[in-house]
């Protein structure tokens, strides 16, 4: 959004540090210097004006006629030393031709205040339009109400237009201190596509010129197939620079409604968000990216709303190459979805809401996080609107009417001992019990967390797993299923219970191996069964157990050489 919305401005702040282009016919007026019919070329666009009027301008008539001439180090030269009092642009009209596509743009009632040294004290216009044809036929369209601006850089916005970069670490200079627009709207025909904002603010608004022309990017970025993304596998990096060469500090919009062609296409999809919000944007990173009250209605029938959405440290270059996380911290709250599922049936439904989730990826190492925390508040799920389902229909048969679920996960690695320890990792169900695990990785380098796959898969298989504990606390889960096992075989839940154990208690010794650790395991289940309160298992090995003791050695004997405690609550 941000390189779309600078473009656009430099694009205007060029056709305004252009206006006194030696084809216009200048007269003195009495109250200033009046410019009539200018019409003159940056580029790929054509500007045109009317008329303008300067009121107390530093610059001779003269001078202003050649204001534009040269390269974009003469401009910044001869901008320095333009000021003005007051310009008045009744009217402004661009064209810009590139790849096929015409851009027609049209500014009314344009002030600017203040000018000092090429820098805009204040600007304001009415109101703006821009139009956009495409090659393939298709057509957009954006206007824009009252539009107002402080603290804008003509120079710096001139060099972002006309200018190349080629010192990667030219420092950033201000754009803009301030910009609002109460109200837009764009729409696409096509796709029968309407996107109606209210208002939109931006601040702190800082930049550099591109490596490459802002012109050059879009065109290719317009002729960008994501299905054949490695034809031009420099476009993504120049993108992530493109996005690293701003700076923000803060972007607001508020009062969202999209409507747009669904399937059917007679029944549109509305998309209704209060407000989007983003800040401490610098070095393709976003501070906190913000979403709040969203609601989607979709032509199916589906809904979906969101209270609120919250992203922390978003890194675009991580999103473009992956695999992991974009962000150090993510949240959700307030999630609430119906949405047909006609795999299931025609009147099948997945209906299921979420209090709220959080997550956090802290520690990086190269570009992957050693430390990991999520959580998920109570993700309800509607058993009875999934119908005759049968991803759901055993939790019904046992009497559950939604599923409630809660869950937790942390991880994190420690350089000194080279460990991995995953601790808690908790699943917990209402009305069914609770699980914990906890899961300590030995022999895990740093090499486990490079940017190469090949390194960090072959880390990952010469880590060792030195010990499991397991918990389980309740047993109202055990105990439904035994009521409907005793219900469908016709006999008690105490036999029942007891069948249980004894079946759960042989499979477990035989697949461990037979042994005596085995025997002790297989006794703890049939113990927790026949009375479910609490379980806990621990196995440890000193050594470690790795990919290839897996492979080569019988559960058996990894088992029998490893410590081994269980018991269950009697």
């Amino acid at each position: 959004m941000s390189l779309h919305i600078m473009e656009r401005k430099a694009r205007l702040a060029a056709g305004a540090a252009a206006i006194f282009f030696p084809l216009a016919v200048l007269h003195a007026a009495e109250k200033g210097v009046g410019v009539d019919n200018l019409a003159f070329t940056v580029g790929a666009t054509t500007y045109r004006i009317p008329h303008l009027d300067i009121q107390g301008a530093a610059l001779s008539a003269a001078e202003l006629t050649h204001l534009f001439d040269g390269d974009d180090k003469a401009i910044d030269a001869r901008l320095a030393n333009f000021s003005a009092k007051k310009i008045v642009i009744p009217s402004l009209a661009t064209e810009t031709r590139s790849g096929g596509t015409i851009q027609r743009s049209a500014y009314r009632d344009v002030t600017l205040e203040n000018v000092v040294a090429g820098r805009i004290g204040a600007a304001r216009a009415a109101g703006a339009e821009q139009t956009v044809e495409k090659p393939d036929g298709g057509a957009e369209r954006y206007v824009w109400s009252v539009l107002a601006s402080k603290g804008v850089d003509l120079r710096q916005l001139a060099r972002l237009a006309l200018a190349t970069r080629t010192d990667p670490n030219e420092a950033m200079k201000p754009l803009v201190d301030e910009e609002t627009v109460e109200s837009s709207t764009f729409e696409d025909k096509r796709e029968n596509l309407v996107v109606k904002t209210g208002r939109l603010t931006l601040a702190g608004v800082k930049g550099r010129a591109l490596p490459t022309p802002p012109a050059q990017l879009f065109e290719r970025l317009e002729a960008f197939d994501p299905e054949k993304a490695g034809t031009d596998a420099a476009l993504l990096r120049e993108l992530v620079d493109a996005f690293a060469s701003f700076q923000l500090a803060s972007l607001e919009a508020r009062d969202i409604v999209a409507t747009g062609k669904g399937q059917p296409a007679e029944k549109p999809y509305t998309v209704k968000i209060g407000r989007v919000s983003a800040n401490r944007i610098a070095s393709a990173t976003v501070g906190d990216f913000t979403i709040e009250d969203f609601a989607l209605a979709s032509s199916d029938g589906g809904k979906v709303s969101l209270k609120h959405f919250l992203m922390r440290d978003a890194r675009v270059g991580a999103f473009i190459q992956g695999p992991y996380p974009g962000f150090t911290h993510i949240e959700a709250k307030g999630l609430d979805a119906d949405l047909p599922d006609p795999r299931a049936g025609d009147n099948s439904r997945m209906k299921f809401r979420l209090e709220g989730a959080t997550a956090d990826f802290t520690n990086f190492r190269e570009i992957a996080p050693t430390k990991i925390a999520g959580r998920m508040d109570r993700l309800v799920i509607d058993l009875a609107a999934r119908g005759e389902a049968l991803s759901t229909a055993q939790f019904v048969a046992l009497g559950y009417r939604d599923l409630d679920l809660s869950a937790a996960v942390a991880g994190e690695w420690i350089e000194k001992s080279q460990e991995a320890i995953f601790a808690p990792v908790r699943l917990e169900g209402k009305e069914m019990g609770a699980a914990t695990l906890k899961v300590t990785f030995g022999d895990v380098s740093s090499a486990v967390f490079s940017s190469m796959t090949i390194v960090s898969r072959a880390a990952a298989l010469a880590a060792s797993v030195k010990s499991v504990d397991f918990t389980v606390e309740g047993g109202g889960l055990v105990d439904r299923v035994l009521a409907l096992e005793a219900k469908e075989q016709k006999t008690s839940i105490e036999k029942a219970r007891a069948d249980y154990a004894k079946t759960a208690s042989m499979a477990i010794v035989q697949l461990a191996g037979g042994g005596e650790k085995a025997t002790r395991i297989g006794d703890a289940v049939a113990a927790y069964i026949q009375k479910p309160k609490r379980l806990h298992l621990r196995l440890a090995s000193e050594r470690g157990v790795n990919a290839l003791d897996a492979l080569t050695r019988k559960p058996g004997e990894i088992i029998e050489s490893m410590e081994v405690e269980a018991s269950a609550e009697r």
